[in-house]
């Protein structure tokens, strides 16, 4: 794995001398992570063998795979039920292209290519041909340049040290001076095609990087294309369905997969936020319900109740009150002179040996 893909939180654009090809995890626990692809041929999957893991039950151990052919990526679906999806579209085999967004089951990517040609360090020797530390680079001294700073700026800050001739730092401060009076005398003066920004306020667009994870990411084709307005309807359908037999889990899991298609679509979101309160509603009574039927020794009933709550919330063990109703299963074998874990919520399948 450490040979095909470098993982790292950071955000900033690489600095070596060469083309990277990237894929940045913007959804699910791995957010933030930036995956470098390095290697020629990359797996995808929940497996522990996989290049890049997905904690996700519904994709496959091996579900995609990335193959690098005359400098770029190919995506490739390994036949799972899921499938792949790339800038909303299922596909079987697509060669990706700087931008797109890639989604592996509830995991949505972003595929970026870097091309830097030239180093961080020779920038800065330019830059300041005359400092000490441009003189250390141009002998061929490594020298660290300083990563971008906390506050989220995504271009590299160049910082020299007892920098001997002065008048560069000067000239490039009295041209950012002069852009900038420009800029307001523009707004200020300028004509009326922006009638409802006050004067004297400038207006600036935030960088992609710096607020990747706030987009919206809504579909160009999703109200166009009829393929994507079919799965979209069909998940919708498939969750309404899922959602009126008291399904309230998989009911969620449908409606973020529509939602993924179409972000922004009013009634996945209505019918999420009504699942999500249902799910809650039955686990709390469940809980109460059963807490009563132990503290009157009813413990049959109170399994019952108590194994509904596990059963309602089974893909998420870490759950406080999926804890605490194990614990309450615990007390009532205890009770019983049972072993631990000797009542069984649900049937354990065996593991599954394929994808």
């Amino acid at each position: 794995m450490a040979a095909n893909v470098k993982i790292t939180t950071e955000l900033k654009a690489p600095g070596d001398v060469g083309t990277h090809h990237r894929l940045l995890c913007m959804t699910g626990p791995n957010k933030g992570n930036a995956y470098f692809l390095t290697g020629k041929r990359i797996i995808i999957g929940r497996g522990d063998n996989a290049d890049i893991q997905i904690v996700d039950t519904k994709i496959s151990r091996e579900h995609a795979e990335l193959a690098l052919a005359e400098g770029a990526y190919t995506i490739t679906d390994l036949g799972a039920q899921n499938g792949v999806i790339v800038n909303d579209a299922k596909i079987k085999q697509k060669k990706l292209v700087d931008g797109e967004k890639v989604v592996i089951g509830q995991t949505v990517f972003r595929y970026n290519i870097f091309v830097v040609s030239q180093s961080a360090e020779m920038i800065l020797a330019e830059a300041t041909p005359d400092s000490p530390i441009a003189k250390e680079i141009k002998k061929g001294v490594k020298v660290k340049v300083p990563a971008r700073n906390p506050k989220g700026n995504f271009e590299e800050e160049f910082k020299t040290e007892k920098v001997a001739d002065t008048k560069v730092n000067s000239k490039t401060r009295f041209m950012v001076i002069g852009i900038v009076l420009l800029a307001l005398a523009f707004v200020l003066f300028g004509g009326n095609d922006t009638p409802n920004t006050p004067k004297g306020v400038i207006k600036t667009d935030k960088s992609p990087d710096a607020d990747i994870f706030n987009e919206t990411m809504a579909p160009k084709t999703s109200k166009d294309d009829p393929d994507t307005r079919k799965k979209l309807e069909a998940l919708i359908h498939s969750g309404r369905r899922e959602f009126r037999e008291g399904n309230y889990f998989r009911a969620m899991e449908e409606f973020r997969l529509a939602l993924l298609l179409s972000p922004g679509n009013g009634q996945a979101s209505f019918y999420l936020s009504k699942a999500k309160q249902r799910l809650d509603d039955e686990i709390t009574k469940n809980f109460e319900k059963g807490t009563q039927e132990q503290d009157s020794k009813k413990y049959q009933a109170a399994v019952v109740s108590f194994c509904g709550v596990v059963q309602l919330i089974k893909e998420y063990p870490n759950d406080e009150r999926y804890k605490n109703a194990m614990l309450k299963i615990s007390a009532i074998e205890s009770s019983l002179g049972m072993e631990k874990g000797e009542i069984k919520c649900f049937e354990e399948k065996p593991a599954d040996s394929g994808n």
